[in-house]
């Protein structure tokens, strides 16, 4: 969501009569784009404007203005500019059209200009301003915000309820990317699959899959709560959607989960992955975990082993809970030691680990279709490319010729890793 939101405000400069630079030392103009889902990416942000402070201090001969913006931006507001008074600019979320003009702006001297408002349609942004980067897929936003309380969670303070953008406007979007040559997307939502921008997001896919020259359909992030059987059925009938899906469940304990306001028990959630039937087997699943929740016990770590071991998932993301500032989990005495949280996540981790790499090796010796992510070979003689399992392959190309960026082509897959695949070109 952030990379798509930082190719809106490239966008947004480049109309203004901006161009891109290669260095932060030749820029007049320095935004970072930024995330306070934990504690962690707020410390990198803070970090990177003291070294930018450095820079902007020596510069005696041109300006440099450095703007925050993003959901650091959004929840910490004129707070940046005491913590950091090398910031010129701050714009929250919502306030993204309003960018070349709070750029004129502090480039002007008017002083330091923030915007954190809450404008109703942003998520109506003009698509034909958007600077892609040069990837092999494109991003959709098709929703912003969430309707979800989760007491850990910061997006409905930084990002809002949520706000759908027209059926008709997305799938106006989709065929312009593939008339650009695209041949995948990737819709995006803070809770994509609440989705009701005049139908459902299950009628959205099926609408979706009809665009001609579109080959993979990807999604994300979807909440457990709105995964329906229409969905899982849509997953796993069309041939585009890429056989993927991020499903976060955050714990296996359901007296966690309860603390956490995620709506739904262990056992439901596993009801929900029984809804891809026996095509589950054939996808590549993955999942959130939070660890050292506030009153998380023995059992309920244990807990969420159990579903780990039960599920088996291909791929996870797990963290540490990181308190965030106006979340109702602050509330909640956390009082588990730093150690013990961290060898939970080492073991919760070590585990992925080993099914992850299981789950790898099952491809070897299969022939899959992958899409070509480099436009060469990397200093290791190897191109990068990925499986619609979104699987990371390192393609061994014998007779050294050009391969086609961003296009399928048929790879036998040699050899796995715990994080890639090993592969040759057929």
């Amino acid at each position: 969501m952030n990379d798509h939101d930082t190719e809106k405000m490239s966008g947004l400069l480049v109309s203004s009569g901006f161009s891109s630079v290669d260095s932060v030392e030749d820029a007049d103009v320095v935004l970072l784009n930024t995330c306070s889902i934990r504690e962690k990416a707020v410390h990198k942000v803070f970090s990177e404007l003291g070294r930018l402070r450095e820079i902007k201090a020596n510069r005696a001969n041109r300006s440099m203005f450095i703007g925050v913006t993003g959901c650091l931006a959004q929840h910490e507001k004129e707070k940046i500019f005491k913590r950091a008074p090398c910031v010129d600019l701050v714009m929250g979320t919502a306030a993204i059209q309003q960018l070349p003009k709070l750029v004129a702006d502090a480039v002007s001297g008017v002083g330091r200009v923030i915007d954190t408002n809450f404008y109703p349609d942003n998520h109506l942004f003009p698509s034909v301003i958007i600077q892609r980067r040069p990837t092999a897929k494109a991003l959709v936003t098709i929703i912003e915000g969430c309707n979800h309380a989760c007491t850990y969670c910061v997006v409905p303070t930084t990002r809002g309820a949520e706000r759908h953008r027209p059926v008709a406007d997305v799938l106006a979007e989709v065929r312009s990317l593939v008339e650009q040559g695209f041949c995948e997307v990737e819709l995006l939502g803070q809770n994509v699959n609440s989705y009701q921008g005049g139908c459902t997001f299950a009628e959205l896919l099926f609408r979706v899959t009809e665009i001609e020259g579109l080959e993979w359909i990807r999604f994300t992030t979807s909440h457990p709560m709105d995964f329906t059987q229409d969905l899982a059925r849509a997953i796993v009938t069309i041939p585009k959607i890429a056989p993927f899906l991020h499903l976060p469940i955050q714990s296996g304990s359901d007296k966690i989960l309860r603390r956490m306001g995620r709506k739904y028990t262990s056992q439901e959630y596993l009801e929900r992955i029984g809804y891809l039937g026996e095509q589950r087997d054939k996808m590549c699943l993955s999942t959130d975990f939070i660890v050292g929740f506030p009153g998380e016990t023995d059992e309920d770590f244990e807990a969420t082993m159990s579903v780990l071991e039960r599920v088996r998932f291909d791929a996870s993301f797990s963290f540490i809970y990181s308190p965030r500032p106006s979340t109702s989990a602050l509330r909640l005495p956390d009082d588990l030691p730093e150690n013990v949280k961290h060898e939970r996540l080492t073991r919760l981790q070590a585990r992925q680990a080993e099914l992850t790499f299981q789950s790898h090796r099952r491809e070897v010796g299969n022939i899959l279709p992958v899409r070509i992510e480099s436009h060469g070979p990397t200093e290791l003689g190897h191109w990068l490319a990925r499986t619609a399992q979104w699987r990371n392959v390192h393609l061994e190309n014998n007779e050294n010729r050009q391969l086609p960026f961003g296009r399928l082509v048929d790879a036998r897959i040699t050899g796995a890793g715990p994080h890639w695949l090993r592969a040759e070109v057929v």
